[in-house]
């Protein structure tokens, strides 16, 4: 299933808070400084890892941290409550 078309507007609004927050337009090419359009947007962790360690950016050091198992579950003692 092919993901939903991104509006105009929506498009403009991202790259609007991009400019404001980062003062660079991240649709402007910073060398030929001609117009960019997005092909595609990756969101798998594992892609991502390969392709910037081909390109030499991946620091283990900057990796999401490792999601522990689910701790202890918590149950509500009515009990300890402190209402009267």
């Amino acid at each position: 299933m092919d993901p939903p078309p991104v509006s105009k507007e929506l498009k403009k609004r991202w790259s609007y808070f991009i400019r404001k927050v980062y003062e660079t337009d991240p649709l402007t090419c910073p060398k030929c400084e001609g117009e960019m359009r997005i092909i595609a947007f990756i969101d798998q962790p594992d892609v991502i890892k390969k392709i910037l360690q081909h390109l030499g950016l991946w620091e283990d050091s900057h990796a999401p941290p490792e999601r522990s198992p689910p701790g202890k579950e918590l149950t509500f003692d009515p009990t300890y409550s402190q209402v009267i």
